[in-house]
């Protein structure tokens, strides 16, 4: 397993090291690099990652390699950059106006961002499942019965508890 620490303004150690002159500063934010974050066989391969939404930088030179059928866990605060970085690999950053990405990034050896990449055929190669919030994920019978109550209507109280039952009863909730 390799992994590459990224501090909170996605910096790696090694560009951490850079910007202190050689001394890494004591941060709980920067952490020794486990694992090699470069092999010889890289499916994908990342040199010097700079992506900037305007002026303002999100990720900072960052490098990597991931094997073929290596998995990677990329774990970090919100805002750090998890998803900008994610969202090189197949140029979805392209739809973002005013986004700009610097560095070398390759697919089996091929530039990722050359002048005549059709992203469609890279997009069904590097494949991404993005994380979809529900507000209601898991309802609790103590916390639904406040909805109707904070909404100024406690006469719909029986209704919405008749609602909340059976959206409870539905596959993948519980009573609780």
């Amino acid at each position: 397993m390799s992994t590459m620490t990224l501090d909170a303004a996605g910096r790696t150690e090694a560009a951490q090291s850079e910007l202190t002159g050689g001394q890494i500063a004591a941060s709980a934010e920067v952490r020794k690099t486990v694992g090699k974050p470069f092999c010889d066989t890289a499916k994908l391969r990342m040199r010097n990652v700079n992506v900037f939404y305007g002026e303002a930088q999100a990720i900072h030179s960052v490098s990597l390699d991931i094997g073929r059928n290596q998995v990677v866990a990329m774990i970090g605060p919100s805002g750090c950059g998890k998803s900008t970085f994610l969202r090189c690999l197949n140029r979805m950053n392209d739809t973002i106006e005013g986004c700009r990405v610097e560095g070398e990034l390759s697919l089996d050896g091929d530039p990722i961002y050359g002048p005549k990449v059709d992203v469609v055929p890279l997009r069904a190669r590097v494949g991404m499942v993005f994380q979809k919030p529900n507000p209601f994920q898991s309802p609790s019978m103590r916390t639904w019965p406040m909805v109707p109550r904070s909404m100024g209507s406690p006469a719909a109280a029986p209704i919405w508890m008749k609602l909340l039952r059976a959206a409870c009863a539905a596959p993948g909730y519980g009573m609780r």
